[in-house]
């Protein structure tokens, strides 16, 4: 199951020194059709760019508030990115986190990353905290270089350190950029885009069932031991 095409996408560095913004920009700029952009703070001149509509909220705006602007902007736009400029674990002044609204919205997470040594060990920790929270979640790296083999997901896409110097060409080269995220995934890379979500019916039925046959043997044994035991001790 590869990411939406249409509606809302959560953003987040997975650090302050991640240049996370482009890749925003870029998913905004790939849009089919228009995009619309949330922004927490001042709006950066890049998002202002790529994005047909710009909305700008207080930091510290409330989770129902920003749902429904989420929801507003969805109605009449193609795309739409929210900028949650946070760690997916920790409030960003308003007590939800970018997996809070991810799951208001019923949005997946782009968790964008650097290169530097502890990127990939960042990266893992976002993925696992949107795992445990259901949570579909894709990775997006920035610069270039770095070793991303041991992650569960294959890039969704990778962004070159010089992408400034594109200019007037950067709409064009950013559906290079993140190509994959669009539904083309190269086939050499058999890993899914995103995180696994939560398991299908069939899946969590089995896993039931397969547990209750385990209990259930383990459970027998006890009573043939203790049965055996027990008429062991009246004979003796």
């Amino acid at each position: 199951m590869s990411l939406p095409v249409r509606g809302p996408w959560v953003v987040t560095p997975t650090s302050s020194t991640v240049d996370w913004v482009v890749a925003a920009a870029a998913l905004a700029a790939t849009a089919d059709g228009t995009a619309a952009a949330v922004v927490f703070g001042a709006v950066p001149e890049l998002i202002d760019a790529q994005a047909a509509e710009v909305v700008q909220l207080p930091v510290g705006t409330g989770l129902d508030a920003v749902a429904a602007v989420v929801a507003d902007l969805c109605a009449r736009h193609h795309r739409v990115v929210v900028l949650v400029d946070a760690w997916v674990v920790a409030p960003p002044g308003a007590g939800w986190t970018a997996a809070d609204l991810a799951t208001a919205v019923r949005a997946p997470v782009v968790v964008v990353t650097g290169t530097d040594a502890d990127a990939t060990g960042h990266t893992m920790l976002f993925l696992e905290a949107l795992d445990r929270r259901q949570v579909p979640g894709s990775v997006i790296v920035v610069g270039d270089g770095g070793d991303f083999d041991a992650l569960p997901v294959r890039l969704a896409g990778r962004i070159p350190a010089d992408h400034a110097a594109y200019g007037d060409r950067f709409a064009t080269e950013a559906a290079h950029w993140v190509d994959p995220l669009d539904g083309r995934p190269p086939a050499a890379d058999p890993r899914p885009v995103k995180t696994a979500g939560p398991a299908d019916p069939q899946t969590r039925l089995a896993r039931r069932a397969a547990w209750t046959l385990a209990v259930s043997f383990l459970l027998a044994l006890v009573l043939l031991w203790l049965c055996h035991g027990y008429g062991y001790s009246a004979y003796t």
